[in-house]
């Protein structure tokens, strides 16, 4: 068992009872309950008898008959009251809670019931206490409480990982498991749910208990989230399955939090450690911090890869590029599942993936396929590298897999996935108007020739870039200019002796080539 530092204040905890929860549990024992409450405060400890004209105090409740009230209860205040029989309530103090319970009830009876309603809560707590200690805190800490709140119980983190579900109940969510750590968590399916239910986001911020409608699930679910200071680090939930869930339950449940907030504060129990070193590994890698090859290497054996194997790098990003999603480690999982060969990661903003083609013999067109609905579902956009044959160039993929997704982006394509060898000669083109203006990267005889036309209202520049595109087809050329053949080729003399370009130099055209889509995404800028 593991020994906690606690200060004085966690030391003295003590769950305090209001009187909701005793209203609740008169009405669960067929009691005709009327509750009075405009000041219901979590302060009671314990309940006492009623005498007139002894000192009453506000950690009590007190036990009395209908015919001990009058006019004097108005100087009450603060003070709550249990009364057996009707009474005049304008002799309470509004400050003062009240219970009225019909007439003809035991004395003695309800007395007994409210201690064992103390009873059971001091229980409760001492069991709470107890569990901070433990090996296994959090499901300490639900099975306690199953009991009282009469519905099966959950906790998740901000991944929705299953922190802890000690019993499950037929209805509720069937969890599915996590290839990469082995662990339980909400489907992927639902997370997507949420992430576009307005009421579920609005309840990411409530800092005490509240209640998420049975629209989405088929019944509803009490929570509370759990906060280390101003973090949230998940939520406990509770399923109105079994029983309906009580008015008095919200109290608990927050001081239940209150409680897992010790644990996580004292013991760091939503820290992942599964995989945290591969990420590393990766998004140190990427970043160009390892640079020792046999480091790589010896890296490389761990993961039963090879250096010469086939890779294939992968950059995930959502439609508003924010991958600080509700589902980030849910998707990380889920992407593993369908390519076992290959490791997602988050790298700075962005969700990374590097894919062993060889291990399974797969082709890039497979991986990216198997990705379709998570894309689609996920609102996401990715950006694929070319294969690559060495693992030592996985970061220079991984460049080329964020620039066909940038380049992508920009683009009028209505695909969710983009390849770089689609987009080469605009990364080749991007990467050299970095340096040198869109016009000094064209050839200088091209120029010439337009700058000819825009002098002379001639379209030799238009005839040479068809002529190019139809690959020097003199027959296809002159009838998608509407001109004769011997028109052409008077063109094409002019052009030579205007700007002295060689359309028999193979290296020429490819320049000219070139030239015409810098001068056109020039003019498309």
């Amino acid at each position: 068992m593991t020994e906690l530092s606690f200060n004085p204040e966690e030391k003295n905890r003590l769950f305090r009872l209001n009187m909701q929860i005793l209203a609740d549990a008169f009405s669960e024992h067929d009691q005709n309950v009327t509750f009075y409450s405009q000041n219901d405060r979590p302060c009671l400890e314990g309940i006492r008898l009623y005498k007139k004209g002894k000192k009453l105090y506000s950690r009590y409740v007190y036990l009395l008959q209908s015919a001990d009230v009058d006019q004097t209860f108005l100087d009450y205040r603060d003070v709550d009251f249990i009364a057996v029989g009707r009474i005049d309530i304008s002799c309470i103090h509004p400050s003062c809670p009240v219970i009225e319970l019909k007439s003809g009830t035991d004395f003695l009876d309800a007395f007994e019931l409210v201690q064992e309603i103390f009873a059971k809560y001091r229980q409760w707590d001492r069991r709470l206490q107890y569990a901070l200690a433990s090996e296994h805190p959090l499901d300490e800490m639900l099975l306690a409480s199953l009991g009282l709140f009469g519905n099966p119980m959950f906790i998740h983190d901000t991944d929705f990982y299953i922190l802890s579900c000690p019993r499950y109940v037929q209805g509720m969510t069937v969890w599915e498991r996590d290839s990469r750590t082995g662990r339980s968590m909400v489907p992927l399916s639902l997370i997507h749910d949420f992430k576009a239910d307005t009421e579920y986001l609005d309840t990411l911020s409530k800092k005490s208990p509240d209640l998420f409608s049975a629209e989405q699930r088929g019944y509803r679910i009490l929570y509370v989230n759990l906060w280390n200071g101003s973090r949230y680090e998940g939520r406990i939930c509770v399923d109105e399955i079994q029983s309906e869930i009580q008015e008095g339950n919200y109290l608990a449940l927050e001081y239940l939090g209150q409680s897992i907030e010790l644990a996580i504060k004292h013991k760091s129990l939503f820290y992942l450690s599964m995989g945290n070193d591969m990420d590393r590994f990766f998004n140190e890698y990427l970043d160009g911090t390892i640079t020792d090859p046999q480091r790589i290497l010896n890296y490389l054996y761990f993961l039963h890869w090879k250096q010469n194997d086939r890779y294939l790098c992968l950059r995930l990003e959502t439609e508003q590029r924010d991958i600080n999603m509700l589902s980030a480690a849910a998707t990380l999982g889920h992407i593993e599942t369908q390519i076992p060969t290959g490791h997602a990661f988050l790298y700075q903003n962005s969700i990374a993936v590097v894919v062993n083609l060889s291990y399974a013999h797969n082709t890039s067109s497979e991986v990216i396929s198997s990705l379709a609905i998570l894309m689609r579902e996920g609102l996401l956009k990715m950006g694929a590298s070319s294969e690559i044959s060495d693992f030592m160039l996985v970061p220079q993929g991984y460049i080329q897999a964020s620039a066909a997704l940038d380049l992508g982006r920009k683009s009028d394509s209505m695909t969710w996935c983009y390849r770089f060898d689609d987009y080469l000669l605009e990364y080749l083109l991007k990467k050299g108007r970095a340096e040198i203006p869109p016009q000094l990267l064209c050839s200088e005889k091209l120029l010439l020739l337009k700058k000819y036309d825009d002098n002379n209202k001639t379209d030799l520049y238009h005839t040479a870039k068809v002529y190019l595109e139809l690959e020097r087809n003199v027959l296809q050329t002159a009838k998608e200019l509407y001109i004769h053949r011997s028109t052409l080729f008077y063109r094409l003399e002019r052009i030579r002796k205007i700007a002295g370009i060689d359309f028999e130099d193979s290296r020429e055209r490819l320049t000219l080539r070139l030239s015409f889509y810098i001068l056109e995404q020039k003019l498309e800028t």
